[in-house]
């Protein structure tokens, strides 16, 4: 398999897992809507703390 098509099949596979993310997040976001709010701070500063940590050369 050459680097095009992998490359058109991860990007198949990350549009897939963000819509199920966003579907899951909507249905979340109706039926318990603190948990979902909740759940999505929780993952902003995971990720803020990922990208900081990168920034600073913490994580390899």
């Amino acid at each position: 398999m050459n680097d095009a098509a992998l490359r058109t099949r991860l990007d198949a596979i990350l549009l897939l897992l963000a819509t199920n993310a966003l579907l899951q997040f909507g249905i979340g976001f109706r039926y318990a809507r603190e948990i979902a709010v909740g759940v999505a701070v929780l993952a902003a500063l995971v990720g803020y703390g990922i990208v900081r940590g990168r920034r600073s050369g913490a994580l390899p």
